[in-house]
């Protein structure tokens, strides 16, 4: 090879290592930035043998929709869960609107028809450090934690102490595509004078700028809701 073409390859390599720095920087980020208007879709369906057997008489598949919008320094997130199947109209509703600095839960709401129960619900949360489900979903998109961490859920007007744990790096398909992301388990346990969360929250971010959330599995009521996104932004 010669001089000149030795300088050459040099050179090209070079400018592969800069292009990919950036790159490498944003999968590795501690932290992720969620756009301030954003609207994700899932395809789900029921798991787990409860949910399998529930999908005998109830919706076992269908759509939901996470959105948020930012404006004047708060948050409006939204996760809303329906099915073309459904004959009575079942669906699964979470809300919330975050102070955008703390990340705080200011107010939360949920509603649902499942199983012929209907309940709906919606207060004002004044104490720091109170999420619901998607602003719980916000917060560890904005600060992914390296280190289990507690928190406390807003669920149908109470709260409960969790545990929000990261289990490492997994891959999920996403639209038939392997997609690297970081999973996070979140669930109740014993505290002192307090009442334990029975049901858990899955989380499988992308490793992405955004941290977007890939899989989301909710647990409630005997039924395993699991989400899987239809198509990365």
């Amino acid at each position: 090879m010669t001089t000149t073409n030795r300088t050459r390859t040099l050179t090209a390599l070079l400018l592969v290592l800069l292009l990919a720095a950036p790159v490498a920087l944003a999968q590795g980020s501690a932290a992720g930035t969620v756009p301030r208007h954003e609207e994700l879709r899932y395809d789900w369906h029921l798991g787990r043998l409860v949910g399998r057997l529930a999908g005998l008489f109830l919706p076992s598949e269908g759509e939901g929709v996470l959105t948020s919008r930012r404006d004047n320094g708060r948050i409006t997130s939204e996760l809303v869960i329906t099915s073309e199947q459904s004959r009575e109209g079942e669906f699964w509703r979470y809300g919330s609107r975050i102070d955008a600095t703390s990340g705080h839960a200011r107010e939360a709401w949920s509603s649902y028809l499942w199983r012929g129960e209907k309940k709906s619900r919606r207060e004002e949360i004044a104490k720091d450090g109170v999420m619901d489900v998607v602003a719980g979903i916000y917060a560890i998109r904005k600060d992914l934690p390296k280190t289990s961490r507690q928190m406390e859920i807003w669920s149908d007007g109470k709260l409960y102490p969790v545990l929000v744990i990261p289990l490492g790096q997994e891959t999920r398909t996403v639209a038939g595509k392997q997609v690297v992301t970081r999973h996070y388990s979140i669930r109740g346990y014993d505290a002192p004078g307090a009442r334990r969360w029975k049901g858990s929250l899955e989380l499988w971010l992308a490793d992405d700028a955004a941290a977007t959330p890939v899989e989301i599995h909710i647990e409630r009521n005997l039924a395993n809701l699991q989400l899987r996104l239809q198509q990365l932004p």
